[in-house]
């Protein structure tokens, strides 16, 4: 998915609760949420994802790798 398919799907979501924000404005609470992740994964710690699962900074030698770990609930999900 796409940001565009993403911050649209986000605004149907939202809209259904009530929630009126603009697209303009979801890009910009997208791209706050992504550098914020970022800073975090940069800085070698981890990032709870609600329902879906953890990312978490890994040090491989010669360089820093991110890997994913689904939460139980995404995980039964997927089988």
């Amino acid at each position: 998915m796409k940001k565009v398919e993403l911050i649209k799907k986000w605004h149907e979501k939202i809209a259904e609760n009530g929630v009126n924000y603009s697209a303009a404005r979801l890009e910009m609470l997208l791209e706050s949420l992504c550098d914020t992740l970022s800073a975090e994964l940069f800085e070698g710690g981890e990032v709870s994802l609600p329902g879906i699962g953890k990312l978490k900074s890994v040090q491989v030698p010669a360089h820093l790798k991110v890997v994913f770990r689904p939460s139980k609930i995404f995980s039964e999900r997927l089988n």
